[in-house]
């Protein structure tokens, strides 16, 4: 314990550290001064636990020379010495902010040691009790205060700013009166329900202003037991506004689920309507038709007559599709000059034929666009459910194969998928077969592409990716093998070896005493719902005397959405472990903020897809600043891949996105040429311009 005392007569200061020395427990440290400017001066360069001050000195006399010393150091705790029993000056030194008034004729060993426990546990309660008032009143967040029987007893500032009430229309009443509509009484019994067995509940609620407006709030409420018989005496909740969060959520939700530039629905919102419409086929016992259609020289025309042209056109052409159709049937553009059409219950193929020649009749007519007369006709794949295949991840595939051969049968016509339009499956049956010899063959291998950490440059991590050298059929792109891969089940045992490869690869950088960085893998939705998939990672990562935390497992949305509990037990099991969880291609799939706040992830990672036309493209900027805005908002971490320029780094740092990963700074390579990288890599490349 460090004591400032600050005493000058000798004899006192001499008792003073007599009695301290005696039946002392604490290590004391006494720094004795004689004059209370000399202890000002001291307290600019030494830290003390407590003073004890003498009221009568050299340079100060009486409650002046407290005041002089509380000025200047009004976190130290100060104990009082006189010479006089004085009750009156004792008070108001007491409401001065001194912790204690000691008369030196009847100062012990034993009051002196207790006094100085108690003046420094007391300035540290009052310390806190300020803070806590400080916190209370300056927080960004709603802040209230209710007795045991929930009558409001104090509320903050953010409190009234947020709800449009002032303090005193809502003290004494009961929360309540901020009920909107939109929760039954269900909901608040099991939310006092939990909050009485647990003593907290968090969640989502929708509260109302004194306006009427009804606004989303994440709450989180505890129950304060009483200090003498622990019962609850008091109920505590902090809530943070979410409307911009929600509004963020149904925009990245619009934005992933429709196409930018015609507003159609998307390839996911497509694959969405079909299953329903399969769905209502079969309980309806009807038919629906697919069809596949690709515009007949699209390619000349946009590359002619421009980009703009071409878009013009794509935007024209979805106009007249949609007056082709129903309001219950589904137009989608997949991308490019491709678009697909869902018929919801169709009685009879002759139905499905007249939409079919309405939509090539449609498409003929001429298009005035950017000044131009331009001409284009459509090919067009049509399959049944149910029919030859029933399998519906199959249809689009049907669909498109049938438009191929319609486009072989000269264009400007549509074809119903047959069997024999099946001559492409020999071909992937003999890619599976040596698929199934790869892995005990030692034909895959990893590459890996570093992430670029935007603020000091430094390679921070890496991604493991899987590439198959085939003696018979050569490279063969990941996109070929690895759907076949999910298929037939092979992706477990190859996505463990992918694991066990990459972790035992960053242990041999550790070793060889390069810097640590994260380890991103890939995982499967067969491997992610694997019974013993913790416990296998667990067992890689003991082996290799791993830090978990350097292992980053990157997963879709999609993966997550299927099973949400599942996913959520999964991914707690990992966080407990220490390994940490990445959403890849954040934005594309369906996840909603409402269950993306309950997963213990680390990252959120922005698709190529958005990063590609960064930043002409204001749709995808929209899109990649969301996503980056959402992860900070969320206190998780940012990766955008396929950085390929200057412009997209310049965007994506400027949006302070934490990590980036594409060729811009390297391609993935094998290990060897990533350790030549971490040996000579300096910095990111400079800003353009």
């Amino acid at each position: 314990m460090k004591i400032l005392l600050i005493e000058d007569h000798k004899p006192d200061a001499i008792l003073l550290r007599e009695l301290l020395s005696e039946n002392s427990t604490d290590q004391i440290h006494l720094f004795h001064l004689e004059r209370l400017g000399d202890a000002l001066e001291a307290l600019k360069s030494r830290a003390f636990d407590i003073a004890l001050l003498d009221l009568s000195l050299p340079d100060a006399f009486g409650q002046e020379t407290f005041r002089r010393l509380n000025r200047v150091a009004p976190s130290l705790p100060i104990i009082v010495l006189t010479g006089i029993d004085d009750q009156e000056l004792a008070m108001d030194l007491a409401q001065a902010g001194a912790q204690d008034y000691l008369v030196k004729s009847e100062l012990s060993s034993g009051l002196l040691h207790r006094s100085l426990h108690y003046a420094i546990e007391r300035k540290r309660t009052e310390l806190k009790l300020r803070l806590a008032a400080t916190v209370f009143e300056s927080t960004l967040e709603g802040i209230m205060i209710t007795d045991a029987k929930t009558n409001i007893i104090s509320v903050n500032e953010a409190f009234c700013e947020i709800t449009g009430y002032v303090s005193e229309e809502i003290i004494g009443c009961t929360p309540t009166m901020f009920e909107s509509e939109r929760h039954s009484k269900a909901f608040f019994r099991q939310l006092w329900d939990v909050l009485n067995k647990t003593g907290q509940w968090r969640g989502e609620i929708w509260n109302r202003r004194k306006s009427g407006e009804v606004f989303p709030a994440w709450v989180n409420i505890s129950a304060v037991p009483n200090i003498v018989d622990d019962k609850i005496g008091h109920y505590v909740a902090v809530f943070t506004e979410i409307t911009e969060l929600k509004l963020s959520e149904e925009r990245l939700n619009y934005l992933a689920h429709h196409d930018p530039l015609t507003g159609l629905p998307n390839r996911l919102l497509f694959q969405d309507r079909l299953a329903q419409g399969i769905l209502q086929a079969q309980r309806r016992k009807s038919m629906i038709a697919v069809m596949f259609l690709d515009l007949d020289r699209f390619k000349l025309i946009n590359d002619t007559l421009g980009h703009p042209i071409g878009d013009e056109l794509l935007v024209a052409v979805a106009e007249r599709l949609r007056r082709c159709a129903r309001e219950t049937d589904t137009i989608a553009r997949l991308g490019g000059d491709e678009f697909a059409v869902i018929l919801s219950s169709m009685a009879r193929e002759e139905d499905v034929e007249h939409v079919a020649q309405k939509i090539i009749q449609a498409l003929s007519s001429v298009f005035c666009v950017g000044g131009h007369e331009v001409f284009v006709t459509t090919s067009i794949g049509i399959t049944f459910y149910p029919g030859l295949n029933n399998d519906r991840s199959k249809l689009l595939e049907q669909a498109d194969v049938a438009m191929y051969h319609a486009k072989k049968h000269g264009r400007n016509n549509y074809q119903y998928y047959t069997a024999d339009m099946n001559a492409a499956a020999y071909e992937r049956l003999m890619l599976e077969t040596n698929l199934r010899r790869a892995l005990e063959r030692e034909e895959f291998r990893l590459y890996y592409q570093p992430q670029i950490d935007v603020q000091s440059g430094a390679v921070t991590g890496v991604e493991a990716l899987i590439r198959w050298q085939s003696p018979e059929l050569g490279l063969v792109s990941p996109g070929e093998f690895i759907p076949l891969l999910e298929e037939t089940g092979l992706i477990v045992p190859v996505g463990e070896w992918v694991i066990e490869t990459a972790c035992r690869q960053m242990k041999e950088w550790l070793d060889a005493g390069y810097p640590s960085m994260t380890m991103a893998v890939n995982l499967s939705a067969r491997q992610f719902h694997q019974v013993d998939l913790v416990e296998r990672i667990a067992q890689i990562l003991q082996e290799l005397n791993l830090p978990p935390e350097l292992l980053e497992l990157e997963l879709t949305e999609s993966m997550v959405m299927e099973s949400v509990d599942s996913a959520v037990e999964i991914l707690h099991k990992l966080k407990r472990m220490g390994v940490k969880v990445a959403i890849d291609d954040f934005g594309t799939g369906v996840s909603s903020l409402g269950y993306l706040k309950h997963f213990p992830v680390d990252t959120l990672k922005i698709s190529h897809d958005f990063v590609l036309n960064l930043p002409r493209d204001s749709v995808d900027a929209s899109i990649a600043s969301a996503v980056i805005n959402l992860a900070r908002n969320m206190q998780l971490s940012s990766v955008a891949e396929g950085v390929e320029n200057a412009e997209q780094m310049d965007f994506l740092s400027g949006q302070d996105c934490e990590r980036l990963q594409g060729y811009l700074f390297s391609r993935p390579v094998p290990a060897e040429k990533i350790a030549e990288l971490l040996g000579t890599w300096q910095a990111m490349p400079k800003k353009s311009g």
